[in-house]
């Protein structure tokens, strides 16, 4: 969702607007697309089902057989990592936007703040008028407006500076864990004692407190079957129902956990710009590397978090004991990821496959809000109300289907206009001009 709105001419002459196709990075826009469509192999799950459904496979009717090893199956290979990808390329479109002159500081830094307050008021019409929970935008928007003082820092600053908040994230989940744990060992023993003896009240206690700690976590039967009711309705019912969560979302978790896990993924994609990991123009073997090591540790990781979880029973203090590793997973397997793009990126193999994923990637906000749309359409009581219809293994044939069109309509759109739709207003409203749309024919 990043775009090159500055590049040196032949000439050597620096020029300030939005770029053409033939100045963009298209390493970044391979790995953006790729990330883009990545990401609605996690969100379809809260597009088209109960929000407890996206945490808890356990949730409502749950999940069983083929679902269920599909579910799974999605958890260790895409949760987080492809939100990764895209909070990293965000950190690097904010150093590709600032490479001025310095004679242009003043100008840039003004654009640049009314192209993210932009963005901003982009991820709440995606929040409120499309109606979607999930919005990584605005997060991405209040965030990159701080991440402006990090810019001049040197990669090894940068990421030092990620490594600094990954450590915090990592503390806030490990204290949060061993809070949980105190709950647990102390409700096991409780409920470990013959049924004839007698509960003190500090047991008595203990058991409350854990039961408090399960209603906080899980989802109540009632509450599922209200949400369902809710999303089957027509347009301002579910905008009641997203807007509440919404507001959550955008306030006390942002607060406490969005704000963090951006401004970290962020400052460590600035560091992987300022290395040049993202134009596929370091050595090959440092991205195998990338590949072995990013997905050895991620799918250890991954792999490890989910069989301790479903070996619990899906229990939440299983599900608070993986948050402590969370973020080394899913980083891990992001960067496997950025290593595969830019190792076919560098070897020039799957031409079509690249050139279709790049497009996707020079249209991002278009798709990603072009999601919210089709996914309303589908699921919401004012579409086609197939929200909470489908099996876990049916929504992904929703989502090969987006996918499709998604890389034929950008391919196809991009063969006639410079920017996607959302992008051309982006542009056009951040340099208070019209930008030219159509491709003209010489």
């Amino acid at each position: 969702m990043v775009d090159r709105t500055n590049y040196e001419t032949k000439e050597g002459i620096r020029t300030t607007g939005p770029v053409d196709g033939k100045q963009r990075i298209r390493s970044i826009d391979t790995l953006r697309g790729l990330a883009l469509l990545g990401i609605l192999l996690l969100n379809i799950i809260a597009f088209s089902g109960p929000l407890a459904t996206y945490y808890d496979p356990s949730a409502g009717e749950g999940l069983v057989g083929l679902d269920l090893a599909v579910a799974l199956f999605v958890d260790v290979w895409a949760e987080g990592a492809f939100r990764a990808i895209f909070s990293m390329l965000f950190g690097a479109g904010l150093l590709i936007f600032f490479a001025k002159p310095e004679v242009d500081a003043k100008a840039i830094k003004s654009l640049y703040f009314r192209r993210t307050w932009l963005l901003v008021g982009f991820g709440l019409f995606n929040s409120y008028i499309l109606l979607w929970v999930g919005d990584i935008l605005y997060a991405y928007g209040v965030t990159g407006l701080l991440l402006y003082f990090f810019r001049d820092l040197s990669a090894k600053r940068l990421a030092l500076c990620s490594a600094v908040l990954f450590l915090f994230l990592g503390l806030i989940h490990t204290s949060s864990y061993f809070g949980t744990k105190a709950l647990y060992i102390d409700y096991q023993a409780v409920i470990a004692l013959p049924e004839i003896a007698e509960i003190t009240e500090e047991q008595n206690q203990s058991l409350e407190n854990w039961d408090f700690y399960l209603r906080s976590q899980l989802a109540a039967a009632d509450q599922i079957a209200a949400e369902m009711e809710v999303r089957k309705q027509g347009y301002w019912e579910n905008f009641v129902f997203t807007s509440q969560v919404n507001i959550i979302f955008q306030t006390v978790i942002f607060l406490f956990n969005s704000f963090w896990d951006a401004a970290a993924m962020m400052l460590l994609g600035m560091a992987f710009m300022k290395w040049n990991i993202f134009d596929a123009s370091r050595n090959l073997s440092l991205y195998v590397k990338m590949v072995i090591f990013g997905f050895g540790i991620g799918l250890t990781v991954n792999s490890w978090e989910v069989i301790k979880y479903v070996s619990g029973g899906f229990d939440p203090f299983w599900a608070a004991a993986a948050r402590p590793t969370y973020d080394i997973g899913r980083l891990g397997m992001a960067v496997g990821y950025i290593g595969v793009v830019m190792v076919i990126c560098k070897l020039e193999i799957l031409s079509r496959i690249r050139h279709a994923l790049a497009c996707v990637g020079q249209m991002a906000l278009t798709n990603y809000l072009a999601q919210s749309v089709i996914c309303n359409i589908i699921f919401l009581g004012f579409g086609f109300g197939l929200f909470g219809q489908l099996e876990r293994l049916e929504i992904y044939y929703v989502v090969f289907g987006i996918w499709l069109f998604q890389l034929v309509f950008s391919t196809y759109w991009l063969q006639n206009y410079r920017f996607g739709p959302a992008e051309w207003l982006w542009r056009s409203l951040t340099y208070k001009k019209k930008q030219l749309l159509k491709i003209q024919s010489v």
